[in-house]
């Protein structure tokens, strides 16, 4: 096995292992018990962003029953903590990896005294690290114009790692941005599979496909249908970028979005059955609604 190869499987174990779930249908008499965070976005009938709506609108559901929110704020005037998530296999290179440069420094260009940032990339059989979450973010323009593309994809096992990928961060405003062309042509494991351990993914994903294929040209439930499964388990979303020269475009659209959400939080109780349970927010008002679908624990 080539030692890049080597080193994806590595990395992929020990994140497998950190996030391996209870065996299903645990009871515990207690368990650990940390506030849930849902990021949450709101749209009207014509597909506009609303973002002054009062918490007495909303409502939390877990597995069909209401619970009490325990907090809630609007996302604008918190800090956050992007992480760039960067496939730099070989069908990336060329305008592809120079679009998404681009894209990610307009999202660097809104950041504040207290965002951060981390940059991670997957190709070749590595996943890499490029920069870690407390590093200088003026590092970063340089560490992009490094990026080289090259190798297979590994598309869905690299995102079975997603939920490391915050590690480090400091603000309670988080998103995960993936730029890929979606392309999966090394990955051992499968969509569904993957969708599974994204259960374990606590911020939402936000993912960019760029320049998809063709259905025809791949397997049925790839690509744009799995990067569209992986994104809404988070509570995020696919994007579809047609052209490369499109992206700087798409980042500055998503970036005003991001800054126009609500985060709720509640507690698990703690007490009862852990299990993998369905959540769903409402908001008065015929609005919709875009959030994380579920989470892994005991009721509120």
């Amino acid at each position: 096995m080539p030692a890049g190869v080597l080193g994806l499987a590595v990395f992929l174990t020990a994140v497998s292992r950190a996030e391996q779930p209870p065996e299903k249908g645990m009871f515990q008499a207690s368990a650990e018990v940390s506030s849930i965070l849902v990021p949450v976005t709101v749209k009207d009938s014509r597909g506009r962003l609303v973002a002054t709506l009062e918490k007495e609108r909303f409502h939390l559901f877990v597995d069909g029953i209401e619970f009490p929110i325990k907090s809630f704020w609007r996302e604008g005037g918190l800090p956050i903590s992007y992480a760039f998530v960067v496939d730099t296999s070989g069908s990336m290179n060329g305008r592809r990896l120079a679009r998404t440069r681009d894209a990610i420094m307009e999202f660097m260009r809104g950041m504040r005294s207290n965002d951060e940032a981390c940059l991670i990339t997957f190709g070749g059989g590595e996943v890499k690290r490029r920069l870690a979450f407390g590093t200088d973010p003026g590092l970063l323009p340089r560490v992009l114009e490094s990026l080289k593309g090259y190798g297979t994809t590994a598309l869905y096992d690299m995102l079975t790692a997603t939920p490391q990928v915050m590690e480090g961060a400091h603000n309670i405003r988080r998103v995960v941005l993936l730029f890929t062309d979606g392309v999966d042509t090394a990955s051992t494991m499968s969509p569904a599979d993957a969708v599974k351990i994204l259960e374990g993914l606590t911020d939402p994903l936000y993912a960019l496909g760029i320049e998809p294929p063709p259905a025809e040209e791949g397997p049925p439930d790839s690509y744009e249908e799995a990067l569209a499964r992986f994104a809404a388990a988070s509570g995020g979303r696919y994007l579809r970028v047609d052209t490369a020269a499109k992206l700087p475009q798409f980042a500055r659209a998503l970036r005003q979005e991001l800054t126009m959400r609500y985060i709720i939080t509640f507690d698990p109780s703690g007490v009862g059955m852990v299990k993998w349970r369905k959540l769903e927010v409402t908001v008065d008002g015929g609005y919709t609604v875009m959030a994380r679908q579920g989470y892994r624990g005991t009721l509120p």
